[in-house]
């Protein structure tokens, strides 16, 4: 499939979806920090009128409303902006149904209007949905990609911080790192230590970009261990953590840069699950939760039978992956 943009167009389109300024992610990153800070204790979020005006995607949150970490909506956008003002390129590079990348997508706009489905959902916008023309041409374009192809979801700060809470995690490893999200969370909470395993090679410099950038944060304590790897390969011997929480790809419903390919669920299980959850699992501290986000099949034919029962399970509070696949948090407790 043709897709010719340079990075630098490529930027620009990303851009004229998500608007998002060093000023909003500053600001965003401010209200996580004092959200995370104050935990157990109730704190009035004011958002001063210049947050609201500058953030496309409003935090879920009304003027002088009280929250905590267990009180806000887990639904709550929240510390999207930071993950997506470093890393949405990047995630518009991931390869969806049809086994096209957004830019594709873009590039082979006339193509892809034969699809009727495609047709009829452009056409419902221009008649209905952005009858008004509030929407430019990229926005629209990737609303309709994100029905008809692939949303390509974030693991939302939001989300990771809950569970970093809810299991007093101190030094967690994400050998799947993804994004970005869990990493915000980290920086929010001010864990003592964050490992990120990441295979995607295009995130190196993203993630250069967002650690150089929260080190600027002086109240920031947290030590940032990024490796950009194969994790199934990796020595995990090598580090001391508590807390496992991972969100790793599902079979085939995306096709991230760099990532290796496999030919059947069974091989997927036995090259790709099996060796990174037992290896992560075994070298985990006595004592620590092993938490993993991943559908019911992996959790019956991997999971479970290296596991066992999971301590506790419970649904990821955020909407479904495109396939209806419902997300569940598996929680594991290391006792010995």
């Amino acid at each position: 499939m043709i897709e010719t943009y340079t990075i630098e167009e490529k930027c620009k389109i990303a851009n004229s979806i998500k608007p998002i300024t060093i000023d909003i992610v500053n600001d965003e990153f401010q209200l996580l920090f004092q959200l995370c800070k104050t935990s157990g204790n109730e704190i009035e979020n004011k958002i001063e009128n210049k947050i609201e005006n500058k953030i496309e995607n409003k935090i879920e949150n009304k003027k002088r409303e009280k929250k905590t970490i267990d009180t806000i909506n887990p639904r709550s956008l929240l510390g999207n902006n930071i993950v997506d003002y470093f890393t949405f390129v990047q995630r518009l590079e991931t390869k969806g149904k049809y086994n096209c990348t957004f830019f594709e997508f873009l590039q082979n706009i006339e193509e892809f209007k034969k699809k009727t489905f495609i047709n009829n959902m452009l056409q419902y916008y221009a008649t209905v949905k952005n009858k008004n023309n509030k929407k430019n041409m990229y926005k629209v374009y990737k609303e309709v990609y994100n029905i008809c192809i692939s949303a390509i979801n974030i693991m939302k700060p939001i989300n990771c911080i809950e569970i970093y809470h809810k299991y007093n995690a101190k030094k967690v490893l994400n050998f799947c790192a993804g994004w970005g999200g869990s990493t915000i969370a980290a920086a929010a909470m001010n864990l003592e230590t964050y490992y990120g395993i990441e295979i995607n090679q295009a995130l190196q410099v993203p993630y250069e970009n967002m650690l150089k950038y929260l080190k600027t944060k002086s109240e920031i304590k947290t030590n940032f261990h990024m490796y950009f790897c194969d994790a199934v390969t990796f020595d995990y011997a090598t580090l001391d953590y508590d807390t496992v929480f991972v969100s790793p790809p599902y079979y085939f419903i995306e096709k991230y840069q760099n990532n290796k390919e496999f030919k059947s669920k069974e091989e997927m299980n036995e090259k790709f699950y099996y060796p990174l959850f037992k290896e992560t699992y075994m070298n985990l501290k006595p004592g620590g939760y092993y938490i993993v986000n991943i559908c019911l099949e992996v959790y019956d034919k991997v999971l479970y039978p290296l596991l066992g029962t999971a301590t506790d399970y419970f649904p990821l509070k955020k909407s479904k992956r495109q396939n209806d696949h419902q997300e569940i948090v598996y929680v594991w407790h290391k006792t010995t």
